[in-house]
């Protein structure tokens, strides 16, 4: 589960909003998550993330609630009109036990189709696992973290992502009881210890945020930062192919001279560096190289943890998550990758909720995102949340090629397209010939090279445009 829980009860200094909106972007509420009287919240509630399906449908997880015995948490899908179904409750055993975990945190579809995710607690040890499951609600648990101060595993998996090759890719923490480490884990469940995280030497940290993978192979993460006394993280790479583990900026505790710690994933832009934001809503920019330049703030009321994504227009568009009701309320953002703050929209938490977790933008142009708690429903209570969208007149996002594999084949080979805003995929090309395609998710495609093609780039077009890959697909 991702740090910002930890940081939803914390409270917040109230100061008032500076910022000068260029526009006026719709802000909407498509679902909020109900509980009754006795607080039976049967869709669940506090719900982190959301994703995108290949179907057109969002999937997302709640860390709480669900049907059957005492629940701790869902697995749901949602349509763009608001239609709201849960795939899977993680309710308790006639024993007491909750063997497929609780409190579901990271969600990731995956190339064949099934959903896979982490649960932050209980399992078999304890400690949370990592699980597959079917949109049919089917679940199995490829992995049990361990629960003695020996083990290695680490506990309590705070993120999940899925690489070129196949594999996941994921980290316990932020803790180190007993470990925090970056792991892998194979579709069948095959578990690899890969780095431990070492929160009291300056400046690697106790966990991550989240990981991107880049065109040249690599992994690039923001760690948590570390124990009391210990405030730092950094930006790191991870090869995948070697296992070497690099920092590659050290970020420290905000004072005069030092820059505040990161508190987002990554984000990679089409220039091919890397944005973020750290301590007291400052942007930054890092070259995959691990050049550091500081860009900006962008608010001076938010000064905690936050998203951010490169946007159809070009633009840098993203969230800080603000606080609870009555401290200053999440925001939504857009500013220039030259760090100029181009609008801002405030989340009022009595309709659309608070603290805002991180969002995405949709096939249709819209953002979408989740708030843990609030949003209207059972108003004097912080539990609840919901699933808003943010209408800013953007376009539909075109396609973005990282890469592909195999590098070369002949006609009936199967290749795997990698990117981003791949749903709603039209056409795909092979040097100008159509192929045969399918989208498995928002960051692959499937493609058999038809008779016929020659030697040339992989185009792939949307309702945003048609990209093309610098790098050739070579036929055999």
């Amino acid at each position: 589960m991702r740090f910002r829980l930890a940081l939803f009860f914390a409270s917040f200094l109230s100061f008032a909003s500076a910022f000068a909106q260029a526009a006026s972007p719709t802000l909407s509420r498509v679902f909020a998550f109900p509980c009754n009287a006795s607080f039976t919240c049967p869709d669940g509630y506090f719900p982190l993330e959301l994703i995108e399906g290949s179907d057109g449908n969002f999937y997302g997880s709640a860390a709480g609630g669900g049907v059957g015995m005492n629940a701790q948490g869902t697995v749901f899908k949602i349509s763009p009109a608001g239609e709201m179904s849960v795939i899977y409750s993680f309710a308790e055993n006639p024993d007491g036990s909750l063997p497929n975990g609780s409190a579901p945190g990271t969600l990731v579809e995956g190339i064949d189709g099934f959903l896979y995710g982490i649960t932050s607690e209980n399992g078999a040890n304890g400690f949370g696992t990592v699980f597959k499951l079917s949109k049919s609600g089917v679940i199995h648990v490829l992995h049990n973290f361990c629960n003695t101060l020996t083990c290695s595993d680490g506990a309590n998996p705070g993120f999940l992502m899925q690489a070129l090759d196949g594999n996941f890719y994921g980290a316990t923490g932020p803790t180190n009881f007993p470990t925090s480490v970056l792991f892998r884990i194979t579709p069948a469940g095959s578990y690899t210890v890969l780095h431990t995280f070492d929160g009291k030497t300056q400046p690697d940290g106790t966990g991550v945020y989240g990981m991107v993978q880049a065109a040249d192979g690599n992994l690039y993460g923001t760690t948590v930062a570390g124990a009391q006394f210990k405030p730092f993280n950094s930006v790191f790479r991870f090869d995948p192919a070697s296992g070497e583990y690099t920092i590659l900026h050290g970020f420290n505790t905000p004072n005069i001279n030092l820059p505040g710690v990161a508190t987002s994933p990554p984000a990679l832009a089409s220039t091919g560096e890397l944005f973020g934001l750290q301590a007291f809503a400052e942007l930054y920019k890092v070259s995959l190289a691990g050049e550091y330049q500081k860009l900006g703030s962008l608010s001076t009321t938010q000064f905690f943890d936050g998203d951010i994504l490169q946007a159809s227009d070009g633009n840098l568009w993203g969230n800080f998550g603000g606080g609870t009701c009555g401290t200053p309320e999440g925001i939504a953002f857009s500013a220039s990758t030259s760090g100029s703050l181009l609008q801002s929209v405030t989340f009022d938490c009595a309709t659309i909720g608070e603290q805002l977790g991180p969002m995405i933008q949709a096939a249709n142009g819209s953002f979408y995102g989740v708030t843990l708690g609030n949003g209207g429903v059972n108003r004097n209570s912080i539990d609840n949340g919901t699933i808003w969208t943010l209408d800013a007149g953007l376009p539909a996002p075109a396609p973005v090629a990282i890469d592909f594999r195999p590098a070369s084949g002949t006609a009936g080979a199967t290749v795997l397209l990698q990117g981003d805003h791949f749903v709603g995929t039209t056409a795909v090309s092979v040097n100008g010939v159509s192929v045969e395609f399918r989208v498995l998710n928002v960051h692959y495609i499937s493609v058999t090279v038809p008779a016929g093609a020659t030697t040339g780039p992989i185009s792939i077009t949307n309702a945003g445009g048609t990209v093309t890959t610098s790098k050739l697909f070579q036929i055999d």
